[in-house]
């Protein structure tokens, strides 16, 4: 009965949305956010290692080997704990606000716009709606909202992305890959829209 009282108590002063709110921020910082750096890190290596290969240099720094191109191909525990090694717990963090700006508005598009999508496709008041309508209603939404964020899911790449091409440049946080990006990027924006 004590602990009914006390659940009911401090039930009144928290929203229960808040609560999801919370829960959701913690799963995305905790564990989204070092999945997707690992997977950009990945990423960069295969990168890397082709253009090694178009330019003749090796992995190890010390070219073709018996005349083979000797390339590093690493996996996901091996960067993980190269990170952990070089940057610590903060290094799997990197690019933490970025993926925040991109998941979160992500998220405020795509569920009411699902959820709106699918009430249409109701043949009556109660009861869910039929597969091809709530699959159609998904891919709708999904697509309008990963066109809505893709420029923010541009910097977040950028800014997780570790091991940089001789030519890549390298950034000093959100703003300064947002101002970089504008300025040296938007006339490609531009030409699509012209050619659109």
């Amino acid at each position: 009965m004590v602990m009914y009282v006390k659940y009911t108590y401090i039930y009144k002063y928290i929203n229960i949305n808040s609560v999801f709110l919370f829960a959701g921020l913690c799963v995305q910082v905790i564990v989204t956010t070092p999945m997707e750096m690992l997977k950009i890190q990945l990423q960069d290596a295969g990168r890397i290692n082709a253009q090694w290969k178009l330019t003749g240099q090796a992995a190890s720094g010390g070219g073709a080997a018996g005349g083979r191109l000797e390339t590093r191909n690493p996996t996901g525990l091996q960067i993980t704990k190269e990170l952990l090694r070089s940057r610590g717990v903060s290094g799997l963090y990197r690019g933490l606000g970025a993926t925040l700006l991109r998941d979160v508005p992500f998220s405020i598009i795509y569920f009411p716009l699902f959820a709106n999508l699918n009430d249409l496709g109701k043949r009556g008041v109660e009861g869910p709606a039929p597969f091809y309508c709530s699959f159609l209603s998904g891919c709708l939404a999904g697509s309008a909202a990963a066109v809505a964020v893709n420029p923010v899911d541009v910097v977040k790449t950028r800014l997780q992305s570790l091991t940089r091409g001789s030519q890549e440049d390298t950034y000093n946080g959100v703003k300064d890959c947002i101002r970089y990006l504008f300025v040296h990027s938007i006339y490609q924006v531009y030409i699509f829209i012209i050619l659109l």
